[in-house]
């Protein structure tokens, strides 16, 4: 028997007036704008020890199309810090979600791009190791990229 997971679910106009809700609610200081089949969210994260305020804004599709970039300030993407060519960021490792939980911007991608946003000031200033999880095949495609050393 094959089960069908959440996230492959086609975009819904009830889901992202739901996760619209619950950002206002958890996270008042976001912008948000709805925009078809398109919730994108625009904030700021700022901590008196990080070396930036970092501008970021997340677009979220569906349960199985999202994603996250850094506005500002401007980070060159690299598989080392866990950001995509397009300059997106890796959040988490999807076999290591459930198919059957839902993703919500307010629940996850939100602190997750904080905690992100942590472990990448971490690796600013400790010699370029970043201290977050990693994916099993993290280490291949460091290897592959001449990254690792």
């Amino acid at each position: 028997m094959k089960l069908r997971a959440i996230y492959d679910e086609e975009p819904s106009r009830l889901n992202l007036l739901v996760q619209q809700e619950l950002v206002k609610h958890f996270f008042p200081a976001c912008r948000l704008r709805l925009d078809g089949t398109v919730l994108t969210a625009n904030f700021e994260v700022r901590d008196e020890d990080y070396k930036n305020e970092y501008k970021v804004e997340v677009k979220f599709y569906s349960q199985g199309y999202h994603k996250v970039f850094i506005l500002h300030p401007k980070i060159k993407p690299s598989i080392a810090i866990h950001m995509y060519p397009d300059t997106s960021l890796c959040l988490y490792y999807p076999p290591d979600i459930s198919p059957f939980r839902r993703l919500f911007v307010s629940r996850d991608l939100i602190p997750l791009t904080a905690l992100w946003i942590c472990h990448y000031e971490q690796w600013l200033i400790n010699g370029k190791k970043w201290k977050g999880a990693e994916s099993p095949m993290h280490q291949f495609l460091m290897i592959r990229a001449g990254l690792d050393k």
